[in-house]
């Protein structure tokens, strides 16, 4: 059987959601009690009057004040009764027998209400029966606070609506939506009916103007209930964890500057409990110095100006102690703009403060310590070039001239004996094959530890002079490529380079196995730049970057120790290395390698 379609009472508000299906499906919201049992003794009057039924599922006192409001009205309910057409139900013992959990039940529903209504119907005068129903059990699941079974049977009803034919009437007294009702539910309610009915409080039915003016009441009702619950919880919450927050003293002040609230975290913090300090100047926490400067009202001064203002600096304790805080002060304002207070937000960054003074401490200790070494590499590596060219020059000035000497004597004795033809002829000649070659060797280790060619032409003529004996003494072919005109730089750069040089061919013919090396002598304008490029199997720069063992040879005397030479003369040493070779540049600025301003530095 399907729902009557009698013109609803009252039609809902676009604002309201309604299904169109539940078209006598309406819910009542009012005030007063006379004004419910008035306008259900009308309905129900002219319900019975017509011929149709009528079913009361309610509280006792309202089904017995619509008892004598129809008999008021002259309605025969004895007679109704007895003719079937009119069926009163007590609301809580029916809700107790459908609903024998925490949700009403369909199968249940049916059968109690299906079958009461039916009996009804059937009993009804008219060709079309249909029962007007006042139903008062979802009023009494909302006051007990069970909103969501209280629109779980307004769904049931609907269901119901699909197989009976009725004209149901709910209703809910407005004194059940206060400011803890969700806003959401009531609207969840609405939703769930055709019409809204609100009376006035007379009783009587609102005009058109009137009820377009109450419903729109109702959905500013709602809306409240929404802004109100939302506030209120995030008002909840945020008391909430202002109070339990313990590593932060959170508190407000006046427009005074005197404390009126306190939490757990500014009682740990400060040492005051909330009877101590509620109505003090929250000066106290200032140190005496800060006081006499005015900083604390300064403070106030700034956040008023610019909205907050943060600060580090000491705190003094109830006790007396001192702390280092970081303080935050955000000025409290109206809707209007007006200062009403501060709230005051301090952490206790003592700890920290002291980690970053040892930190910088400890810095400032590494930064000497650094500058100590690097002090002690820079006398290292030019005590070892001095002892280089001492090592060098006593080489050539005295071994050398002595093996020189040895030679023109081994050289006579060598004609004296081939004159006479004695028998120690090729012993002698062999004896001044060995000293030639000890005066040729003697003499390359002397310019290889200080190679005069460098002092006096500079790295132009000594670098492809070096080139030449490590080809012979290596195997490995290699290219000199060299900037047009380029000049003369300080001696101390060339020393550098030279060294730069040495140690990178060396170790390109230890470790690298490329049988081919190039160097480069570039000048660019902005820089001056040694490059040494190899065709090898690269290296593991991961070493040299974690202090491992150094790919080039010991400490000192390998990559750090280049690394070390440029950055003496103020440049930097490169290195980039692939599967296919690596390349090592020292580059030093041009003007670092001026002769004139590198002798000033």
């Amino acid at each position: 059987m399907s729902v009557s379609k009698a013109p609803a009472l009252v039609t809902r508000p676009k604002a309201l959601p309604v299904s169109p299906a539940r078209s006598n499906h309406v819910v009542q919201f009012y005030q007063e009690d006379p004004a419910l049992i008035d306008e259900l003794a009308r309905l129900i009057g002219i319900s019975l009057a017509s011929g149709d039924g009528a079913i009361v599922i309610a509280t006792k006192p309202h089904r017995d004040a619509l008892v004598r409001e129809l008999a008021v009205r002259g309605v025969n309910i004895p007679q109704a009764i007895a003719e079937g057409r009119y069926l009163s139900l007590d609301a809580a013992e029916t809700l107790s027998r459908i609903m024998p959990g925490h949700m009403p039940n369909l199968e249940l529903c049916d059968e109690i209400l299906g079958e009461a209504i039916a009996k009804v119907n059937a009993a009804g005068k008219t060709n079309k029966p249909c029962t007007v129903i006042f139903g008062e059990m979802v009023a009494l699941l909302w006051a007990r606070g069970k909103h969501h079974a209280a629109i779980r049977l307004e769904e049931l009803w609907n269901t119901l609506a699909d197989r009976h034919s009725f004209s149901l009437r709910c209703a809910y007294p407005m004194k059940g939506f206060n400011q803890d009702v969700e806003g959401e539910l009531f609207v969840k309610i609405c939703a769930e009916h055709s019409s809204v009915v609100p009376l006035g409080a007379n009783g009587s039915v609102l005009s058109d103007d009137e009820h377009r003016r109450t419903v729109a009441k109702l959905q500013q009702r709602v809306e409240v209930l929404e802004s109100e619950r939302a506030l209120r919880a995030s008002e909840q919450r945020f008391r909430l964890l202002v109070e339990a927050v313990q590593d932060y003293a959170i508190f407000t002040l006046d427009q005074d500057g005197r404390v009126n609230s306190w939490n757990v975290g500014a009682e740990r913090l400060k040492g005051y409990k909330a009877s101590e300090i509620l109505g003090e100047h929250f000066s106290r926490f200032y140190p005496q110095d800060d006081i006499r400067a005015s900083k604390p009202q300064r403070e106030i001064e700034i956040a008023l100006r610019d909205g907050r203002v943060e600060d580090e600096g000491w705190r003094v304790r109830k006790d007396g102690s001192m702390f280092w805080a970081n303080v935050v002060i955000t000025a409290l304002k109206d809707q209007d703009g007006r200062a009403i207070g501060f709230s005051k937000v301090t952490r206790d960054f003592t700890e920290r403060m002291q980690a970053q003074r040892q930190l910088e401490d400890s810095e400032r200790k590494l930064r000497a310590s650094e500058e100590s070494l690097r002090d002690l590499s820079l006398h290292l590596l030019r005590t070892q070039d001095e002892e280089r060219r001492r090592i060098g020059r006593d080489l050539h000035d005295s071994l050398g001239q002595y093996l020189s000497v040895l030679k023109m004597k081994l050289d006579g004795l060598k004609n004296a004996a081939a004159r006479e033809k004695t028998s120690n002829v090729d012993d002698l000649a062999q004896c001044v094959q060995l000293t030639e070659e000890a005066v040729k060797e003697v003499r390359t280790i002397s310019y290889l530890l200080y190679p005069p060619m460098l002092e006096e032409m500079g790295l132009k003529s000594a670098i492809p002079w070096y080139l030449e004996g490590f080809t012979k003494r290596s195997g490995i072919k290699t290219t000199f490529e060299i900037t047009p005109d380029f000049g003369r730089v300080a001696a101390d750069v060339e020393l550098a380079f030279f060294r730069v040089l040495q140690e990178s061919l060396t170790n390109v013919h230890r470790h690298s196995g490329s049988p081919t090396a190039t160097v480069r002598l570039l000048n660019t304008g902005e820089t001056v730049v040694l490059e040494i490029s190899d065709q090898g199997k690269g290296v593991p720069l991961g070493n040299f970057e974690e202090g491992s063992a150094d790919w080039l040879g010991a400490l000192g005397v390998g990559l750090r120790g280049m690394s070390e030479r440029v950055r003496q003369i103020g440049g930097k040493l490169e290195l980039s290395s692939t599967k296919r070779g690596t390349t090592v540049a020292a580059v030093v600025p041009i003007h670092k390698a001026h002769p004139t301003v590198a002798s000033q530095q």
